[in-house]
């Protein structure tokens, strides 16, 4: 793996500050199963989790993310926005006026561990777990659920219909295993920020209707799994499944109308655009391409490898944001935005998705390495 001095450093500066504390960290390793309602914009589908406790407590709760209930009337963002508490201008749509079916929810039930059912509390974004057994330090349990939710009209990051006509951006759409680290549990409400996650193993099955083509975190499990236009028939649905080794999200979008096209990027890393079928658009996201693979090299030279063999550039969301393996962006008419975006997200591939910081308590860590090797990297290429 080729390491740059500069990323040597960094990684040396935090690894030291992590020693020093008999560093751990959290795993989790997701199953999930989930079928979409394209007509109405719902969803359903079952988890099972098996999360290890690698810390040196005694765990009594365990806390998950629901963060599409931030995206209805009465919710903590919904609240602090209109209060004027919180003045963020990449908001587009108030959410108090938002129609029943324009709002967001993300709900559970037969929540059990190992096979045992346990109390829960909602807390608008945040379900409070209250353990059957106690989780010994090195010990893992097994949590299995159902759950349901609705995709709210794109407003930030997730959702559907985005401004630029993409039906589904799936961000934040699973009941997620909130981290628990040095600093505690991470139970902060979302209010439209930032994410912080657990290290683990995703396998995920996506049911949806046969026309649309999904794009993914992770590696599509087919017998060509270069072939990312196709998933198997069931009935009039395609069913999609996605293994995504060592990450701490899952990240989907999907559309009818998406092109997809492959270009081979350094290393063998597979570069995959996923953008629509607009003709003021096509040009641009055919030129990114290769200069993105331009970009995947400079960031492996002055960075470090990129680990996986993977990475999408998904046209959707509703600006831009990084996830593992993936990256929403929401451009294409003008190609310098375009460029600049996938540069800035693709270097969160690594300041953020590689190391892993918390980006709701310290933004600066990946942010600003993110904008000052993005800002580089686009003016060499």
């Amino acid at each position: 793996m080729n390491i740059s001095p500069l990323f040597l450093f960094l990684s040396l500066f935090f690894i030291n500050s992590i020693q020093s504390q008999n560093y751990w960290q959290q795993e989790v390793d997701y199953k999930i199963t989930v079928d979409i309602n394209a007509k109405n914009n719902s969803y359903k589908g079952d988890q099972e989790i098996i999360y290890t406790n690698n810390s040196l407590d005694t765990l009594n709760k365990v806390f998950f993310h629901l963060y599409f209930n931030a995206f209805r009337k009465g919710s903590d963002m919904a609240v602090r926005l209109n209060n004027g508490d919180d003045i963020n201008t990449r908001f587009d749509l108030d959410i108090s006026k938002l129609k029943p079916e324009e709002e967001g929810f993300l709900g559970v039930t037969n929540l059990k561990q190992d096979n045992v059912n346990v109390e829960t509390y909602l807390s608008d974004t945040i379900l409070e777990v209250t353990l059957a057994s106690p989780l010994l330090p090195g010990s893992s349990s097994v949590f299995t659920m159902d759950f349901k939710g609705q995709v709210p009209v794109t407003i930030r990051r997730a959702g559907r219909d985005s401004p630029m006509g993409v039906k589904f951006s799936m961000a934040q759409w699973y009941p997620k295993m909130s981290e628990y680290d040095y600093e505690g549990w991470n139970t902060a409400p979302y209010t439209g920020r930032e994410f912080h996650g657990v290290w683990g193993d995703f396998d995920v099955t996506i049911k949806i209707d046969e026309e649309y083509i999904v794009a993914s975190s992770g590696y599509l499990q087919e017998s060509d799994p270069s072939n990312f236009k196709l998933g198997i028939k069931s009935g009039k649905k395609r069913i999609w499944n996605f293994l995504a080794p060592k990450v701490h999200d899952f990240t989907w979008a999907a559309d009818p109308d998406y092109i997809h096209d492959i270009y081979e990027g350094a290393n063998g890393v597979q570069l995959n655009f996923y953008y629509k079928n607009d003709p003021e658009i096509i040009e641009n996201w055919k030129a990114l391409q290769p200069i993105t693979a331009e970009l995947l090299k400079f960031f492996n030279k002055n960075i470090g490898t990129y680990p996986y063999k993977q990475y999408s550039v998904v046209q959707g969301g509703d600006g831009g944001m990084e996830y593992s393996m993936l990256t929403l962006v929401n451009y294409g008419k003008d190609f310098v935005p375009l460029v600049s975006v996938t540069s800035h997200e693709l270097a969160h591939a690594w300041f953020q998705g590689v190391l892993a910081t918390n980006e709701m308590n310290h933004e600066w860590m990946d942010e600003g390495s993110a904008s000052f090797f993005g800002d580089l990297a686009e003016s060499f290429v």
